[in-house]
């Protein structure tokens, strides 16, 4: 029983770092397409949304990543 717990910590971990990459890539992609003083200053201008932060989606993913592993490590223990 204790592998397959095992192997759910590892492909959430897994899970959790492609989704990492994922933002990553989209944020270089974003920066390159905003390298001149003038696209940095209509970005910091216009509003984005909520849904669209990267930090958002970074804690949405480590939140849930957190949370099955604690509810993994809490089964494993009792």
């Amino acid at each position: 029983m204790y592998p397959l717990y095992y192997a759910i910590i590892v492909l959430v971990c897994i899970i959790a770092s492609i989704g990492t990459i994922q933002v990553a890539r989209e944020m270089s992609k974003r920066e390159k397409d905003e390298n001149s003083p003038e696209a940095d200053l209509t970005s910091l201008k216009q509003e984005r949304p909520v849904k669209d932060s990267s930090v958002r989606l970074l804690t949405w993913i480590y939140t849930i990543t957190f949370i099955i592993t604690i509810l993994l490590i809490w089964i494993f223990i009792f």
